[in-house]
């Protein structure tokens, strides 16, 4: 049985990896993360649940559809209809609820840092915890990351990932007393993208009022290097100001910073994401397939990263395994 290995737990490495394994390959995954799942994460404990990475997702896809229906079927995923938009999907009871269920049934290894790969007909990678060999390998991680991992490995595509940028994210996580602030209008000068109230996503039992709080791509930008601190008063600073809250009312404050919050060049779409003198293959949102059906992608949907990683296992099968599943 043929060994695969896929680099990264997030929605891009778990499609991967869920059609390897179920075209019978014996598949590893490999994580630096605490849990999989990626950008779709959640902070939680008894008190608080922040979903602080993606806040929801949409199926256009029949593939991802499907998927999604699956998820509702086994409730993991409830459908979030809000007066503004429709066929939103969100975790249920939170987001990481959803990457618990996609990566059931697959061997995976969470913090564990790739450090090197090495190839002679063969891969061996090298972790922070021990080596790992394979027959064929995907790299789903952001593509500074890749771009660091594959530079040995195939410059063509090392070059073509070099030319990739993202906008980068600060998120505030706040638990406020009054339980009455649910609704949020982003003032347009504001710096802030996005706001909501998770107790107005999905009934819980909170005690206080979690709030999520998304900066916008210029801000984040500006201060995607300053210390932590100063960036969670400056954007606290800001919501009290235009929301009215008091900081009295403040009984947690948290603040997380998304470096690839969102592809802003993606990997040329004309250009393979299959090597071609190795088997070896990158996915993720940040190089999404170039046609899916009716679908149009912008490298910037949850459901990207999953049909990239649907297609990049379909074609390195296709291109350097097809004969083992005749």
């Amino acid at each position: 049985m043929k060994r695969i290995v896929v680099i990264g737990s997030g929605i891009a490495g778990l499609a991967a990896a869920k059609h390897f394994h179920s075209n019978n390959f014996n598949i590893t995954v490999l994580d630096k993360g605490k849990y999989p799942g990626g950008r779709i994460s959640t902070r939680k404990n008894k008190e608080f649940i922040f979903n602080h990475g993606a806040q929801f997702f949409t199926a256009k896809s029949k593939e991802f559809k499907k998927i999604c229906q699956l998820g509702v079927k086994d409730n993991v995923l409830i459908n979030w209809n809000t007066l503004s938009k429709k066929d939103r999907f969100i975790g249920n009871p939170d987001m990481r609820e959803f990457s618990y269920w996609f990566s059931k049934n697959l061997e995976i290894y969470q913090e564990t840092l790739v450090e090197r790969i090495e190839y002679h007909d063969t891969f061996t990678i090298i972790t922070n915890n021990k080596k790992f060999t394979a027959d064929g390998l995907i790299i789903t991680a952001p593509a500074s990351q890749t771009a660091g991992l594959i530079k040995n490995l195939d410059n063509q595509i090392y070059k073509l990932i070099e030319n990739v940028t993202y906008f980068p994210c600060w998120c505030v996580m706040i638990s406020i007393k009054d339980m009455n602030l649910k609704k949020f209008e982003i003032e347009e000068n504001s710096i802030f993208s996005w706001i909501i109230s998770e107790n107005n996503k999905i009934k819980n039992s909170l005690s206080g009022n979690c709030i999520t709080i998304h900066a916008n791509e210029k801000f984040s930008l500006d201060h995607l290097e300053k210390n932590k601190e100063f960036v969670l008063d400056k954007i606290i600073r800001e919501f009290t100001k235009i929301y009215k809250v008091k900081n009295s009312d403040i009984t947690y404050k948290n603040i997380h910073r998304w470096r690839y919050a969102k592809v802003k060049n993606y990997f040329p779409l004309e250009h393979s994401k299959i090597s071609k003198i190795m088997p070896l293959g990158i996915a993720g949102d940040w190089c999404p397939p170039m046609f899916y059906g009716d679908y149009c992608v912008n490298g910037q949907r949850v459901e990207d990263a999953f049909l990239s990683g649907v297609e990049c296992s379909k074609t390195l099968i296709n291109k350097y395994f097809k004969q083992i599943l005749i």
